[in-house]
């Protein structure tokens, strides 16, 4: 297809070029006349023009075509095309111009004129350039003059470039030389030394081969005024060091002490309370996170100290290369500043030489703790705070350059501080805070103190330790304050059950007391015409648990708001001295009480030990829930509840043994008539003291007991009465009894057994003996109050106590060794009684032998029967005049 359409456009541009040729041919056969007439008419040469001239129609038949060619990119063929056409359609063209006469003598002509005009041409470019070479010529010499004129003016103008670049060079020298002085006298030392560093370039790289004697001398003085730079840069930081640690240096602490004190704490804990954030202390990270910036801004430490001289110093000293000799005087000048701003503590004493003595057999005493008070350290510590301030800005801003990288420097001096200083604060702490007023002070100038070394990264364990100490100077005194208390409410104790007549003052009394979980309580809706309540417990057990409570408060009030470390300490603290309160106060103080030979005393002590089981018990709980480590799973219980129960057995010990004594002592005013012949329907009158006791102490001295103590001390009581009367049956009596005076034995027992209901009383019940006294109701609430059927259990027990007693009254009685021997009969009726006292008590009641009377019989009978009259009168005179 392309060789196709190749040859289609080769045919199409021959067609075209055949148009053109025969065109040309025309436009030469007509061109010949108008040519040839021309040259005659005008005679002269006649320059033939082109006889080949194609047409713009003809032109723009072709233009398609060859564009077409393009667009294939066929040019190339059809140029080769184009040659080939030209040679076939033009071949003869040639020699049929060549033939034509006319032109031929157009060339012949022409040929001649050609001549003419070379040869006038010739002849003006000869001439023309002789002229060029003349002028070339004297161009050429010009030219060369004036270059000579140039190169001796550059030769000038070099030199006094030169010249001038020389003299600007000596004045720039003389100007260095000259700011430097003016420098050195505004203390711009850097500046002054970077002016001599600059002079010192110029002359040596300008001028050291130059022989100006000024200049000279101008860089052999740069040494003196390097010298001079780095004496006046010592000066300067020795300046520094007089301005900014002298008084200012306590005025920064108290800057920095003031707005911990009255800006960032009360802010805290306005924001702590209405947050409810109790669990945090001040000076915790969520308190840190809360602070106002602007507050903080106060506390920037480029606001106190101004270090310029030691950035300059460092920079000039670096440029010398004198870095060592600088930090050689600094730690010189710095090492007499310390020992000046801890004076009068001695820095070169060893801290083991100041030791104190735990005894105090050997305490310090040197110029320091001779001065030390709580103002004095308050001064000193501010003093101390500056400087460590001072000193932590100064290894920042210095970029630690000065203490050699070391990044706990300051740490390492403040270490060694508080190794001194520590002997002096325990001995103070020990021996000089002795009011509670001293001790809150001096804390609450530690915790805000080591609160702000905690944000500068300091060690605060060494003035925690101190702070430790002081609560436990604090617990100790708030031990012996409560003691001095608790004396004063224990010496004007009644030792009588609380008796309250305001109902305002029962709910207080309720309301701070711990009671037990069966103790019934007036309801709030209770009205009473009037109102009157006595309660189990004297008035010293809500008074101290009052003043418990109070002492507690105010222990964790003192570490409420900084004590935030080594709280495992703290609590074991806190739970000791609590511990101490409940027993090392009040135990062992009730425990002294209890020699006194005061049944009622001992009565109303054991009462109230009972209530302070349980308040030790419930204080142990309370303990546990606020406890100040925040630990819910924490678990504390007072050894003081097992010092209270030992305290209790005490007490009930006592009690018996008093009322044992009691019993015996009345025991020995008994005096039965075991031959008495005579039956008589009322008890001895021993016996009836012996009710009478039993009954008012059990109704009512010992009343208020505890009712498992009341039936302890009952039941012990009847047995050993019981057991007494048996002994006094089987071993006092005579070897012969009368039947009448076993009657009368049994009398006075029934009267000892029917005292039991009374001491028990049941509701249902009333009793009208005369010999009882009527009960008057001291309370208006029941406290622990038995159940009816508890009663009657315990009368049905105690009244079998008198079981053996009965058998053996009821053996002698029947006086039979017949009925005794029986088997069914002894274990039905005297199952009790052992074979061995059966005989005993059996030949007692036998018939005795006769006895002949006689008158001296008769008088020595008479005669021994007022000796005994005067010995049980002397008995019951015993009895009546005890206590």
């Amino acid at each position: 297809m392309e060789l196709e359409s190749q040859s289609a456009l080769t045919q199409e541009f021959q067609k075209l070029l055949l148009n053109t040729n025969s065109s040309s041919k025309r436009g030469l056969e007509g061109n010949k006349k108008n040519k040839t007439s021309t040259s005659n008419e005008n005679g002269g040469l006649i320059i033939e023009e082109d006889l080949f001239q194609l047409d713009t129609e003809t032109f723009d038949k072709w233009v398609p075509l060859i564009r077409k060619a393009v667009e294939r990119d066929e040019l190339n063929p059809v140029v080769d095309e184009l040659y080939n056409s030209i040679d076939e359609n033009f071949q003869g063209l040639e020699n049929q111009i060549l033939q034509e006469s006319q032109i031929n003598d157009k060339m012949k002509i022409s040929i001649g004129q050609i001549s003419t005009i070379q040869g006038i041409i010739e002849g003006s470019l000869t001439k023309e350039i002789v002229d060029l070479q003349e002028h070339l010529s004297l161009s050429t010499n010009d030219v060369i003059r004036k270059k000579q004129i140039y190169v001796n003016n550059k030769k000038t103008s070099l030199k006094i470039s030169e010249t001038t670049i020389v003299i600007s060079k000596v004045l720039r020298i003389l100007e260095l030389a000259n700011n430097c002085q003016e420098l050195i006298v505004e203390k711009d030392f850097f500046k002054a030394l970077q002016n001599l560093d600059n002079l010192e370039k110029i002359y040596l790289q300008e001028f050291k081969n130059y022989n100006f004697q000024f200049l000279k001398e101008l860089y052999d003085s740069i040494p003196f005024l390097k010298s001079s730079i780095k004496d006046e840069c010592i000066n300067l930081i020795r300046n520094s060091f007089n301005l900014n640690l002298g008084k200012n240096l306590s005025k920064v602490g108290d800057s920095f002490f003031k707005v911990y004190r009255y800006e960032l704490l009360p802010k805290w804990l306005e924001t702590r309370d209405s947050m409810k954030l109790g669990n945090f202390n001040f000076n915790s990270p969520i308190e840190i996170s809360l602070r106002e910036q602007s507050t903080l801004e106060k506390l920037d430490l480029r606001l106190f100290f101004h270090l310029d001289e030691f950035h300059d110093s460092i920079l000039i000293f670096k440029s010398l290369d004198k870095l060592d000799y600088l930090f050689t005087e600094l730690t010189n000048e710095y090492a007499f500043r310390k020992n000046k701003i801890i004076y009068p503590l001695s820095w070169k004493k060893s801290p083991h030489s100041i030791a104190a003595d735990p005894l105090n057999n050997n305490p310090i005493n040197d110029e320091f703790s001779q001065q030390i008070s709580v103002e004095f350290l308050k001064e000193y510590f501010l003093k101390i705070l500056g400087f460590l301030l001072y000193d932590i800005n100064l290894n920042r801003e210095t970029d630690y350059i000065i203490v050699n990288n070391n990044l706990n420097a300051t740490n390492e001096f403040w270490d060694g501080l508080m190794h001194r200083l520590i002997p002096y604060l325990k001995q103070f702490i020990n021996h000089n805070l002795n009011t509670d007023e001293e001790l809150v002070e001096f804390k609450d100038f530690m915790c805000i103190y080591i609160s702000i070394l905690e944000n500068y990264a300091l060690n605060t364990e060494p003035l925690y330790n101190c702070l430790v100490s002081v609560f436990e100077k604090y617990c100790h005194l708030a031990v012996e304050s409560f003691r001095s208390e608790f004396e004063i409410l224990l010496n004007d104790d009644d030792f009588m059950p609380l008796t309250i007549q305001d109902r305002s003052l029962y709910e207080k009394v309720i309301k701070i007391c711990w009671m037990k979980e069966d103790d019934e309580v007036l309801s709030d809706n209770q009205n009473l015409s009037e109102f009157s309540v006595t309660l189990p417990f004297s008035p010293l057990y809500p008074m101290t648990c009052t003043l418990i409570k109070k002492t507690y408060s105010k222990l964790t009030a003192f570490i409420s708001n900084h004590f935030r470390h080594e709280l495992h300490r703290l609590n074991s603290i806190l739970v000791k001295t609590v511990d101490s309160l409940f027993n090392n106060v009040v135990n062992q103080k009730i425990r002294d009480k209890l020699d006194t030979t005061s049944r009622e005393e001992i009565a109303q002590i054991l009462i109230n030990l009972d209530y302070f089981i349980i308040a030790a018990n419930e204080f142990s709980k309370l303990m546990a829930r606020e406890n100040i480590m925040q630990n819910p799973d924490i678990e504390i219980r007072l050894s003081s509840i097992k010092q209270y129960e030992d305290s209790r057995k005490y007490a009930e010990s006592k009690l018996i043994t008093l009322i044992d004594t009691k019993i015996s002592d009345i025991l020995e005013t008994v005096s039965l008539d075991w031959e008495s012949n005579d039956l008589r329907d009322d008890p001895d009158f021993s016996i009836v003291d012996i009710a009478q006791f039993l009954e008012m102490m059990f109704s009512s001295t010992l009343m208020n007991l505890p009712y498992s103590v009341q039936t302890l001390l009952i039941f012990r009581e009847f047995d050993s009465l019981t057991t007494k009367f048996l002994e006094m049956l089987l071993n006092e009596t005579p070897d012969h009894i009368t039947k009448e005076s076993v009657m009368n034995f049994e009398v006075d027992m029934n009267y000892l057994k029917r005292i039991i209901p009374r001491i028990f009383p049941s509701e249902d019940e009333d009793y009208e003996d005369s010999l009882h006294p009527p009960q008057t109701p001291v309370s208006q609430t029941n406290f622990s109050s038995p159940s009816s059927s508890l009663i009657e259990n315990n009368i049905k027990s105690l009244e079998a106590t008198f079981t053996d007693l009965n058998q053996c009254i009821d053996l002698l009685k029947s006086g039979s060794f017949e009925e005794y021997s029986d088997p069914e009969i002894r274990m039905r009726k005297y199952a009790r009684i052992r074979p061995e006292d059966a005989t005993q008590l059996l030949k007692k009641v036998q018939a005795p032998p006769p006895i002949i009377s006689s008158p001296n019989t008769s008088s020595s009978s008479h005669g021994s029967s007022s000796p005994r009259e005067a010995l049980n009168g002397r008995r019951i005179a015993k009895f009546f005049n005890r206590t």
